[in-house]
């Protein structure tokens, strides 16, 4: 009989051994979703003591919302193992890396999407088809925002936009915060298909990258999210004019007013910044592996070069890095050398380096980043008496073999703008330039 029982209780050890236990998390169901980050909220809501519920008298709670939405697409690689892609217009944003987990104390699944190159994350819980959580940017104090996201809705703002006659396909000569110190002008560049309206605003220091959204009756709602920045523009549409409110994020808030015309331009950006010293760059800065580098190193001597003013918070700035990767791609045996100086939000404790050596290997940059200081124009401007000063990240500085500045860029007209193709020309024609002479 102890025999049996022997047997029975090894068997037994044996199977619950072999069985594979399932996770303690749900995947999340594939295909389009649909976010929302919440800026602001005036539900009327109330809570009664009998049951632990909270009741809103709204119909559509987003009709006394201020929210930023955007789409992404879940893609799995495997049975396991997926992605997401942010849509806005024709662009996609992958983010790859995901952690998956679960909350033990209170049951919820739970994922964080890290928004790599960016110092910012989706820290979230979910179900198969929602999410709940927030956009947390982590190089600013205290800095998050709440967000939602549904399964399968593949609209932006309204599921089924009015019909109506306006087209703003075109130019817009635009001013923002007319009334505010800090004002500045933009041109509107839009398409418009049906109720679907895409584009950007160029600003002289760069653009506002891929924004979308829809007309409804005569209100216009545009968004764009990018994993560092959320942007929001409400406007309503009067024939030839636009007024309306931007919104940058859960602080920034200026008015924005559009007039259409096709003929509107911006300063040039090779003028904005301008060289007031003809004196050598000198500078001796820590890399990403907090080793000094200064253009007298030998690699650097004798040879033309671009300095690109960065921070790696920017995407104006990413989109740049993603453009000179692309030509070193295409032009392997350039003499030019490219260094880039990024100007961090936190730079002690080695804070500084370590996010640049993240940024430089989350893009496979091939070239030199260098720690330049806190990230403002006051503390970029000092590295540079030769400038009046800078006046927008990113900017490029086209520098001969003797080390003096020759050309001055400022912004960047990114692939969103109709502009891109004229600045990748010039590009290369200064580039021939510098290594003729």
């Amino acid at each position: 009989m102890k025999y049996l029982f022997l047997i029975v209780l090894l068997t037994s050890f044996f199977i619950i051994n072999c069985v594979s236990i399932p996770k303690q998390y749900q995947v999340i169901s594939p295909g389009v979703w649909r976010a929302t980050l919440i800026l602001k909220d005036t539900r009327q809501v109330f809570v009664t003591r009998s049951i632990n519920k909270v009741v809103t008298r709204d119909v559509n709670p987003e009709s006394t919302q201020t929210i930023i939405p955007f789409n992404f697409e879940v893609i799995y690689n495997t049975d396991s193992t997926f992605f997401i892609e942010v849509i806005n217009g024709s662009e996609r944003i992958k983010f790859d890396s995901i952690l998956m987990g679960h909350d033990y104390r209170n049951g919820n699944d739970t994922m964080v999407i890290f928004l790599i190159p960016y110092a910012a994350q989706i820290k979230c819980i979910f179900e198969n088809t929602k999410l709940a959580g927030e956009f947390i940017v982590n190089d600013k104090i205290n800095y998050s925002i709440p967000f939602r996201a549904e399964y399968g809705k593949s609209y932006r703002f309204n599921k089924l936009p009015s019909q109506n006659n306006i087209d703003i396909t075109g130019k817009w000569k635009t001013i923002f915060g007319k009334d505010s110190s800090d004002k500045f002008e933009a041109i509107g560049e839009f398409t418009q298909n049906d109720n679907i309206v895409t584009g950007t605003f160029r600003t002289e220091t760069g653009d506002f990258r891929f924004l979308q959204g829809d007309i409804d009756n005569n209100i216009i709602k545009l968004s764009c999210f990018d994993g560092a920045h959320a942007f929001l523009f409400e406007g309503e549409v009067l024939e030839n004019e636009i007024h309306g409110q931007f919104y940058s994020g859960k602080h920034y808030q200026r008015s924005w007013d559009s007039y259409r015309d096709n003929a509107a331009q911006l300063i040039s950006a090779d003028s904005l910044t301008k060289i007031i010293k003809n004196i050598p760059l000198q500078f001796q800065l820590p890399n990403s592996e907090n080793n000094l580098i200064s253009l007298d190193d030998e690699q650097y001597k004798g040879k033309p070069k671009v300095i690109q003013i960065t921070g790696s918070w920017c995407p104006n700035c990413r989109d740049e890095s993603e453009f000179i990767l692309k030509y070193l791609k295409e032009n392997p045996s350039t003499k030019t050398k490219f260094i880039a100086i990024s100007f961090e939000r936190k730079i002690d404790n080695d804070q500084g380096t370590d996010r640049i050596k993240d940024y430089k290997n989350s893009l496979k940059i091939p070239y030199e980043i260098l720690l330049g200081g806190k990230a403002n124009k006051d503390s970029a401007s000092i590295l540079f008496p030769q400038l009046d000063g800078i006046k927008a990240f990113p900017t490029l500085l086209f520098v001969d073999k003797n080390n003096k500045i020759i050309k001055t860029h400022t912004g960047f007209d990114g692939p969103a703008t109709s502009q891109y193709s004229e600045f990748i020309e010039e590009f290369k024609e200064t580039i021939s330039k510098l290594e003729s002479e």
